[in-house]
């Protein structure tokens, strides 16, 4: 009995020399990663969108444990992506942090954002009513500070009788005209719904009607050197073949001159400044295949505009209806052309294709994958002195029928596209616009079936720099 009594004795000394001085830590919680809210983020996002009336718009993401666990997807989820170091988290969140907005505004339609001349942190929202821009002023809701109530003061109760009615459902928006205004330099080009290429100055005065164009079809326009512009447009021309559409372009108010080379047709055309002249992109959309051509332009020193070789420099997929894409240049002069587009049977992504000076034939792809396909699949991008930002819709998950996410994120130098954050989430999203403000933050407007939206984000940082250019 004794020597029994000695074992458990030892046998208890043992378990309390060894047990540990506290409970393990719980495992982290998954709210502690960077996620990307959609709606619900700091208390301050949260009222400015219930101000608004707009619960469904996304802010920064956030690195606190307290992120709402319906976050959406982190942007490292996202297919393709490479994840974001440490390091890059603060400055993400800064660079996706919502300042003003999301504003349902009066109009519905592709839009054309301007910083306003002189004043930084307001930018003119311009829509195009048969021909001519339109400015819809956004009223941002001012967010005043509530006042301090005592822990003992009794609660404010409604009082007594019956109910106020209900306000009114604000009136639908009014439709703007297809496509949206685009500026160059001193001018604004804007088509009526006729599809008549019209050219005004910003500044007001003479209306001069250039060219005709396909009605709906967009346009795109650069400047040149010595204060000379470039407007691309689609227009429809008899043929042999038949009614073909193709793309032009037409030097200040001079004659339309075909860029698309003879037997190519387009469906899609894009142009941006580059290099002392201008860059051209076209989408030439058909039954079995998707050619997508790039061309430079100049001036030449007798007043001529000159055009480059004419590359095929990417064919993808079969026709995709509405295919569009997006032209973005670096500020260390890199080009690259966006196309959403099928990369296989099975999948669709975007295709960053890289364009030379001169384009070249068959040029390098990086791919971005996406979980499912989108039609439409607008995408947008901007360059500035910092990084070249890119906005995307794509589908938020792989199953049929799922919604769609406006991502923002970034090109890196060798095409790679980086994600950083989720703006807004719609059954679909018809039109983006991006443009950079003159402090380094980005403003941002996108048509759902809701109507058409604008907001404000990023941060003032050092390293910000001035306005880039907005590419359509």
């Amino acid at each position: 009995m004794r020597r029994c009594a000695a074992v458990l004795l030892a046998a208890l000394v043992s378990c309390q020399e060894n047990a540990p001085e506290h409970d393990p830590p719980l495992a982290a919680s998954t709210s502690s990663t960077a996620a990307v809210p959609l709606g619900s983020a700091a208390s301050t996002t949260s009222a400015a969108s219930a101000a608004s009336g707009t619960p469904r718009a996304g802010a920064a993401p956030s690195t606190s444990a307290s992120t709402s666990a319906s976050a959406a997807p982190s942007a490292s989820a996202t297919p393709g992506a490479a994840p974001s170091t440490s390091a890059e988290v603060g400055e993400v969140a800064e660079e996706c942090r919502l300042r003003r907005g999301p504003l349902l505004l009066s109009m519905a339609g592709p839009t054309l954002l301007i910083p306003r001349p002189g004043v930084s942190g307001e930018m003119q929202v311009l829509f195009n009513r048969n021909g001519v821009a339109h400015e819809v002023a956004p009223s941002f809701p001012l967010l005043a500070p509530a006042p301090p109530r005592s822990a003992a003061a009794p609660p404010v109760l409604p009082p007594p009788g019956p109910a106020p009615p209900a306000a009114p459902p604000p009136p639908p928006p009014e439709r703007a005209t297809w496509p949206a205004c685009t500026t160059a330099g001193r001018f604004m080009y804007c088509m009526d719904l006729q599809g008549d290429l019209r050219r005004s100055a910003i500044a007001g005065g003479e209306v001069k009607t250039i060219a005709a164009g396909r009605k709906g079809a967009g346009i795109a326009a650069a400047v040149l050197p010595e204060d000379h512009t470039v407007v691309a447009f689609l227009g429809d021309r008899k043929t042999t073949e038949g009614v073909v559409t193709q793309a032009f372009v037409v030097l200040d108010d001079g004659g339309a001159i075909p860029l698309s080379e003879e037997g190519a047709g387009a469906t899609f055309v894009t142009m941006v400044p580059w290099k002392q002249g201008a860059l051209a992109m076209y989408i030439d959309a058909r039954a079995a295949l998707t050619p997508v051509h790039a061309r430079t332009l100049h001036r030449s020193a007798q007043g001529k505009l000159e055009l480059g070789p004419d590359a095929v420099i990417f064919v993808g997929g079969g026709y995709e209806s509405r295919m569009m894409g997006a032209v973005a240049h670096g500020a260390g002069g890199e080009a690259f052309a966006l196309i959403p587009t099928s990369h296989s049977m099975s999948g669709f992504g975007m295709a960053t294709v890289r364009i030379d000076d001169p384009p070249r034939v068959d040029a390098h792809v990086t791919w971005s994958m996406y979980p499912n396909g989108l039609s439409p699949a607008p995408v947008a991008a901007l360059r500035g002195p910092g990084p070249t930002r890119v906005a995307r819709a794509r589908p938020a998950s792989r199953e049929p029928g799922a919604k769609a996410v406006l991502e923002l994120g970034r090109l890196r130098e060798d095409g790679t596209f980086a994600p950083q954050c989720i703006a807004a989430e719609a059954a679909s999203f018809t039109h983006l616009a991006l443009e950079p403000d003159r402090d380094g933050t980005v403003w941002l407007a996108y048509t759902t079936g809701e109507g058409t939206w604008v907001e404000h984000r990023g941060g003032v940082t050092a390293r910000s720099g001035g306005p880039g250019r907005r590419t359509p």
